[in-house]
């Protein structure tokens, strides 16, 4: 046998034995790409206890009927404003939309009006029985336009709100819709509040539940204080998440 003959029987036998090799060990598939990683919670600080906090964190609600998943959007309700101008100043520069609820006896509430109108956001006064045609009419003459009215009683504000041009804030989330259509009240609904520990990993993590509820609703509506720590969750989630977007409240209205 000359060598030319042994080359190609050498060769043979390899590719022989690259295909039966082959055929036993199949290529790995590339890994999966790991999924973002949710902060740790630890430590979270301490937990709130104010006037948001006796509420569920997340209203259960079923998605709209037809709603096909798409990008997230969230609205971002704020409050109470009006306490400390000083502390609040760092939300009143988001760099994001933001529905401002009043507290409409605090110290700095006009202050905050004023700021939120010139930065184009909605204002909401905070109210806790159904407010007078008088009440509304100083609201309107203290703080210039408002949107709407925030409530943890929205049923109270039924007959005084029918046939109004103001929107109801529903800061529970609990509200029957159907009973606002019937009297024309325009209504938007709490779905998640995000900072009941005011930590930024915990804040994050709320966002981000959030966000993945949105994308099966289509929105979410955000109901948050006013700190600094909740500008910095958001602003990360912005960084992170390119497909969310914060929307201005009446966006979310009968969501």
């Amino acid at each position: 046998m000359n060598a030319r003959s042994i080359f190609w029987g050498l060769l043979a036998a390899f590719a022989l034995w690259a295909f039966v090799y082959g055929a036993f060990h199949p290529p790995k598939p590339a890994p999966a790409p790991k999924p973002t990683a949710l902060p740790r919670l630890a430590p979270a600080g301490p937990a709130r206890r104010d006037l948001f906090s006796r509420d569920p964190v997340i209203a259960g609600r079923s998605p709209r009927h037809g709603f096909i998943p798409g990008p997230a959007r969230l609205v971002a309700m704020v409050g109470l404003f009006g306490s400390s101008l000083r502390a609040e100043r760092a939300m009143l520069a988001a760099p994001f939309p933001i529905g401002v609820i009043l507290d409409p006896s605090a110290r700095d509430a006009r202050s905050v009006a004023k700021i939120a109108h010139e930065r184009g956001d909605e204002l909401f006064v905070q109210a806790d029985r159904a407010p007078s045609a008088t009440d509304l009419k100083n609201w309107q003459n203290a703080f210039g336009g408002l949107l709407g009215i925030a409530t943890r009683h929205p049923n109270r504000m039924i007959a005084t709100l029918a046939g109004s041009t103001l929107v109801l804030f529903d800061e529970r989330g609990a509200s029957n819709p159907m009973e606002f259509t019937r009297s024309e009240i325009r209504l938007i609904r709490r779905d998640v509040r995000i900072d009941d520990r005011d930590s930024v990993p915990y804040i994050t993590y709320m966002l981000e539940q959030a966000t993945a509820l949105a994308r099966r609703r289509g929105i979410v509506v955000l109901l948050m204080r006013p700190r600094p720590n909740d500008v910095s969750a958001i602003e990360g989630l912005l960084q992170r998440r390119h497909d969310v977007q914060i929307v201005q409240p009446a966006t979310a209205e009968r969501v």
